[in-house]
């Protein structure tokens, strides 16, 4: 910690330009706390490493939620620094006694109060979820920012994403992004769109800018940053279905095994089988594989002309997640929406490419039946026609 309480109760931080003669004078005449759990905390002023308060040999912190390594302490030194330098006035490590919960960094701006989280190591799911939670009751909005060690790069536009990862992820103004620093570098990583294409592998555009170029409007309000998705994801998720299909464990894997006892193939399924969604995020299982199970369940007992209530399509995906056969993420910093919106906006979808017809917003009529086929035609001829409509749903 670079923050700590003298026995008075006075605030003393190691962020400042006194000389380091006159910290150790202070040292050794002073003793410092912790301003969480008020245990005393010892001043190290070593060469190698920056200068901070850590809690005496054996002891511990319930609030210490990661153990503090230099390149944490650097990042969230160089955060603090880069907002101060935009006249932001924030305070580092303040204990809030009501939320009972010390961010990296608090600040206020155009009247709303924020709190940055810089996040190096992993954390159970439930701590990262209960400090989001917290925080928001309170009327903080807090900004996760996840350490750029923590990003896997796979190419240009693909990321490796595993379940803390997407705790990151944000929705601002209707826009999925992952604002991510190095403080070796000096430079943000915002990953913007953040498509998942399975459940670890995303469709996204990365941004690096250095701090010099990146603004405090850029953090709390990205912009939409739109890219060639669909070529991507047809190339991505012909990938997927092969290796679900070449995997040493296919005989056994229980979605497989439903498309044989209904005679389908993988590569037979029609291209409306297999969409992103806006909303993809909240739901960690594929999308060909959950928009399969609505089809089996659903839009394959429906012919030409017919009326599909609303409430049929969710009673069948309720269903499937509560057997397993779909998992969702949680999101913790993404705001009020969920799952159910991931299935609206496919059901919207599907008006858009002329499957559907919305007839009010409870039930559509069926335009044309998806037909099974296995050639490449159809699905290529599809993408052609639908590509761009499709990106502009996603990107809205």
């Amino acid at each position: 910690m670079l923050v700590a309480n003298k026995l008075n109760g006075e605030r003393f931080s190691l962020v400042s330009d006194r000389p380091i003669k006159e910290l150790k004078e202070i040292r050794s005449t002073e003793k410092f706390y912790c301003p969480d759990c008020g245990k005393e905390v010892i001043m190290k002023l070593g060469n190698k490493k920056i200068w901070h308060f850590s809690h005496i040999a054996g002891g511990s912190c319930e609030y210490e939620y990661d153990r503090e390594t230099e390149y944490h302490l650097t990042g969230k030194l160089k955060l603090y620094d880069w907002l101060k330098q935009q006249g932001i006035h924030a305070e580092l490590e303040k204990f809030d006694l009501q939320m009972r919960q010390k961010p990296d960094i608090a600040f206020e701006w155009k009247g709303q109060k924020y709190a940055i989280e810089f996040q190096c190591s992993v954390i159970h799911t439930d701590v990262f979820s209960k400090r989001t939670k917290t925080y928001l009751e309170y009327g903080v909005t807090p900004i996760w920012i996840a350490a750029e060690k923590l990003i896997k790069r796979k190419s240009n536009m693909i990321v490796s994403m595993n379940n803390f990862l997407y705790l990151f992820l944000r929705r601002s103004q209707n826009v999925w992004n992952i604002p991510a620093f190095c403080p070796i570098t000096g430079q943000f990583i915002n990953l913007h769109g953040v498509i998942p294409i399975s459940t670890r592998k995303t469709i996204t555009k990365l941004e690096v800018k250095t701090l010099n170029d990146f603004l405090l409007g850029d953090l709390i309000g990205p912009e939409a940053s739109e890219f060639p998705l669909m070529r991507i994801w047809q190339k991505e998720n012909q990938k997927l279905k092969l290796r679900y299909q070449t995997s040493p464990g296919a005989r056994r894997n229980r979605f497989l095994k439903e498309l044989y006892k209904n005679r389908l193939s993988l590569f037979g399924l029609p291209p409306v089988l297999g969409l992103p969604v806006q909303s993809s995020p909240y739901i960690e299982t594929p999308s060909f594989i959950w928009q399969t199970y609505i089809y089996l369940d659903i839009f394959r007992h429906h012919k030409e002309g017919e009326i599909i209530y609303y409430s049929r399509i969710r009673e069948a995906f309720a269903r499937r997640i509560k057997k397993g056969d779909i998992k969702l993420r949680i999101l913790p910093a993404a705001g009020q929406r969920d799952y159910w919106y991931a299935l609206a906006e496919y059901v919207f979808l599907l008006t858009k490419v002329e499957y559907l017809e919305k007839i009010d917003s409870g039930k559509v009529k069926v335009l044309r039946e998806k037909t099974i086929q296995n050639s490449n035609d159809n699905e290529a001829k599809f993408f052609a026609e639908y590509e761009n409509k499709i990106e502009q749903l996603v990107f809205q």
